[in-house]
């Protein structure tokens, strides 16, 4: 818990210093200089002054007529493929803390259009607000970080609908998990797996307990969302147990497949969102009295493996973690990247490389990112060392 909380207030000084005219947060734009640092920020608990001022220039600078929030000189892998993505992280923190942004409907209602009637939500849907343009695919990520953000702003039927989404998610991939050790991570928007994987599609298609370096983050976004969900039904407003419960035994099962996974497979960044899901699900198990003691068991084991190997053995010596050349395809060089550093290196281009198949994700977003999930963590080892303390 020391350690954690020390790599919690590292990695907000490194935010701290990075922010403009030192350093790209609130200079460059781009709104992956800022989304994730907010979320770190508020986790480190910084003067949420400080927050305010990026998210007033995110207000200024970046929101569009349609309610989108981006600008124009940013990429296509930024601005498209995670047009809705990005400003659903920072809007729960805006939330949070209560800035006029997370009271702004032009950009609230633009959120809510990316929200199929099946309760998944699009990555992206055009431009035109009168002409929604439905993608092929729904995932697991845009719809639950829609979910918390909904949760933050007290919606409380389009924060159920990305759950009940997330539900069908875990149930259709039941056996797949159990039998063969697999998740497809993508839906069509009638509800259906989708299972045909073309070559350089696995990475984004399916997910193994197997392979090193995957998006292992689809298990933990799904399970922080759904133990988030369980909590805001039950505290706030005010379900019963029996109506909220498939929601958080949907949690458990994810984290009974994340329990099947290597201990390698923690080396890798995108292993992130796991601790998160591990952490929320610990407290909750705890706080309502729920799950078997292995479960709890588990659900510890997992938010340390994360918080050890993924987090803390990973952070440089000015408390931030490298950027990501994240890709795209499982056939490219860039995944021969090893982000484990040595010596307090990271040997990988801490630049975007030109043609490359992947997603630039630069130290800002991995720091930022990391104290967020950091902090679910804490929290749940923190509810853990109570509940022990109560046994005494």
């Amino acid at each position: 818990m020391s350690a954690i909380r020390i790599s919690i207030q590292q990695g907000g000084g490194f935010l701290l210093r990075r922010r403009a005219p030192l350093g790209p947060i609130m200079k460059v734009r781009s709104i992956e200089y800022v989304h994730k640092a907010s979320w770190g920020l508020y986790a480190a608990g910084v003067d949420q002054r400080v927050i305010s001022e990026i998210l007033d220039w995110v207000a200024e600078n970046a929101v569009k007529p349609n309610g989108d929030i981006y600008f124009d000189e940013e990429c296509f892998g930024y601005k498209v493929l995670q047009r809705v993505y990005r400003p659903m992280t920072f809007l729960k923190v805006a939330a949070w803390i209560n800035h006029p942004l997370a009271r702004n409907r032009l950009v609230i209602n633009r959120i809510l259009q990316y929200q199929h009637k099946s309760g998944g939500v699009f990555h992206y849907i055009g431009d035109d607000p009168d002409k929604v343009e439905e993608q092929p695919s729904i995932g697991s990520l845009n719809t639950s970080f829609f979910g918390h953000l909904m949760v933050a702003l007290d919606m409380r039927e389009p924060a159920i609908k990305a759950g009940d989404w997330i539900l069908k998610f875990v149930e259709a991939n039941e056996d797949y998990m159990r039998e063969r050790g697999l998740m497809y991570t993508q839906m069509t928007p009638e509800g259906d797996l989708i299972t045909e994987v073309k070559p350089g599609e696995r990475i984004s298609k399916v997910l193994d307990n197997k392979g090193p370096k995957q998006e292992f983050w689809h298990v933990g976004t799904c399970m922080a969302y759904l133990a988030v969900l369980y909590d805001a039904m039950r505290r706030r407003w005010r379900y019963s147990e029996a109506d909220a419960n498939p929601y958080l035994e949907a949690a458990i099962k994810l984290l009974e497949f994340e329990a099947t996974m290597p201990l390698y497979t923690y080396l890798w960044p995108s292993k992130c969102k796991v601790g998160w899901g591990a952490g929320e699900l610990l407290r909750v198990l705890i706080e309502y009295g729920e799950g078997t003691d292995e479960t709890i068991e588990r659900a510890y084991r997992i938010s340390r493996l994360v918080a050890v190997f993924t987090f803390m053995d990973n952070q440089l010596p000015n408390g931030s973690w490298s950027c990501m050349h994240y890709p795209l395809d499982e056939r490219i060089p860039e995944m021969r990247f090893d982000y484990k550093p040595l010596k307090g290196m990271v040997n990988v281009p801490q630049e975007p490389i030109p043609g490359s198949k992947t997603i630039f994700l630069p130290s800002e977003e991995t720091t930022g990112e990391f104290l967020g999930e950091m902090k679910a963590i804490e929290a749940g080892v923190e509810t853990l060392l109570n509940y022990y303390k109560g046994l005494k």
